[in-house]
């Protein structure tokens, strides 16, 4: 009998699974400590909460084979490095959660340029009526920063919505986007400087760790509007606290933060110091948690376990 260990917040169907699998669901994990007290036993591990795992837990972990991500960015939640080195495969769910993150994005510009978090706050505190006129999307300047599938699919939900203000940064040109979708090619130096919104939809890693430095953002418009759906690290955060002090017009969305799950203490112990800033929005990982994305991911993972541990089988 197979262990398999499952996390994340989701109801998982009965039918789905392999006779011959024991299932172990973790639904809320709320640290390293629930989930090592289990790993020893599990040979298959479907990731899908908000946990990173890490060197001390996969040491724990003596019959782990296979960890699948229900996600694109494995190294955001493995510690790549040591898991090869331990023998388990690591595969992923790509391109999934790209309608879901798309949708959730278009979402989150509408709701802060409508001002909805000051609203909020006014109205629970009753110092201000906020009732200022929201800007029309389609006149704004609006670059991407990452055209991989979702960045792709932003510039075409952009494009449906008449915005012809397009602009994007990439590693590579994209010419036939360019020419479909009215995008124009930009550095990112001048990016920064010439929109009114700024979307990152581009994979952390080493190579873009601090892309966006206090060289870049010393270039920005001093009322520039961030929503980072990708890594956070991609922000350097000192530079980010910096940009946001002396241009308080200027807002920064990040879904998840350089502190997450049971390492973020909240505001009033936050090493970084954005928290308290009323112009930094973080959320703790919702862009891509659509019902239906969900569970066409799981489904997905589930196969792939499937997979493997076939592999496993007839090697």
């Amino acid at each position: 009998m197979r262990k398999l260990l499952v996390t994340g917040d989701f109801e998982i169907p009965k039918d789905v699974l392999p006779d011959n699998v024991e299932l172990h669901h973790i639904r809320c994990p709320k640290d390293e400590q629930q989930i090592m007290e289990i790993l020893p036993g599990i040979h298959d591990y479907i990731l899908g909460g908000p946990e990173y795992m890490s060197a001390p837990l996969i040491d724990v972990a003596s019959s782990l084979e296979n960890i699948v991500v229900m996600g694109t960015g494995i190294p955001s939640f493995v510690d790549v490095e040591h898991a090869t080195n331990k023998g388990i495969r690591l595969t992923n769910t790509p391109y999934m959660n790209v309608r879901a993150v798309a949708e959730f994005t278009l979402a989150m510009i509408t709701v802060s340029l409508s001002n909805i978090f000051e609203s909020i706050e006014g109205v629970k505190k009753g110092t201000h009526w906020t009732q200022t006129p929201r800007r029309t999307l389609s006149s704004l300047n609006i670059g991407i920063v990452g055209m991989g599938a979702i960045g792709s699919e932003m510039a075409r939900q952009l494009h449906l919505q008449e915005c012809t203000n397009l602009y994007y940064w990439s590693r590579t040109r994209k010419l036939e986007l360019e020419k479909n979708l009215n995008l124009k090619y930009s550095s990112l130096i001048n990016l920064v400087g010439d929109v009114d919104i700024l979307c990152i939809h581009l994979s952390g890693g080493s190579k873009t760790r601090s892309l966006i430095d206090k060289f870049v953002l010393a270039r920005a418009n001093p009322k520039l509007m961030i929503f980072n759906m990708s890594n956070p690290r991609i922000i350097c955060p000192s530079a980010l606290k910096t940009h946001l002090q002396y241009n308080l017009e200027s807002l920064c969305f990040i879904d998840g933060y350089y502190n997450e799950w049971a390492e973020n203490k909240g505001q009033y112990n936050d090493p970084y110091d954005l928290l308290c800033l009323p112009n930094l929005i973080a959320t703790s990982h919702l862009a891509g948690q659509e019902q239906q994305t969900i569970d066409s991911i799981f489904s997905c993972a589930m196969r792939q376990v499937i997979r493997l541990t076939s592999s496993i089988h007839t090697a």
